[in-house]
């Protein structure tokens, strides 16, 4: 076997480290550098996230106070609700309501409709019913006064008056045909999560 002279070897381990550099330069260090980068993205996204987690915690006092400022609006206003969880069960509470504000104000009763109603806020449902009756001015007015200024908080959205015979030589009041749509809140249940 022949043995390599010092030239030989210098010119092998040139070599070798030539091959070796060139396979770091052009292999290793992009893949290297490609790798920081997206550890780089990757923690920059992880801080932006431990900042916004750090920023909802600070929050959260806030929030207890809004759920407790909410939660004593709510006592404030449940007896100014409907009574019942359901659309037939607060439907049939307005239902009643209108009924004894018509007979306090003198009316004649002539339809009670509930009408569909899909409001919501939060678990606050809007329950609506339509009334069709007659009665004198001064009627009407104490059915509006009892309606709106009575202890459930309701509301009136739509009113159709009509006097059916407004030249009437009699000196008796104007009767009136009044149709009004009248609308209240109730507290829904709790919708259940699918399972």
């Amino acid at each position: 076997m022949k043995t390599l002279s010092q030239g030989d070897r210098r010119a092998v381990v040139l070599g070798g480290a030539v091959v070796i550099a060139g396979v770091l330069l052009l292999r290793v260090l992009p893949w290297a550098v490609q790798n920081v980068r997206v550890d780089l993205v990757d923690l920059r996204e992880r801080s932006a996230l431990v900042a916004r987690a750090h920023l909802d915690l600070a929050s959260v006092t806030d929030l207890r106070d809004s759920a407790a400022t909410l939660t004593q609006a709510l006592v404030v206003l449940a007896p100014r609700l409907l009574t019942g969880s359901t659309a037939p069960e607060a439907g049939a509470d307005l239902s009643e309501r209108i009924n004894l504000a018509v007979s306090r104000s003198q009316g004649k009763l002539e339809r009670l409709d509930p009408v569909s109603d899909s409001g919501s806020a939060g678990r606050l449902r809007r329950a609506a019913a339509h009334v069709a009756f007659e009665s004198d001015i001064r009627g009407f007015a104490a059915f509006l006064r009892a309606v709106e200024g009575g202890d459930a908080a309701l509301t009136v959205s739509q009113v159709r008056v009509v006097a059916p015979d407004p030249g009437s030589p009699e000196r008796q009041p104007e009767l009136l045909k009044i149709e009004v749509t009248v609308v209240g809140w109730y507290i829904g249940m709790r919708e259940r999560a699918a399972s």
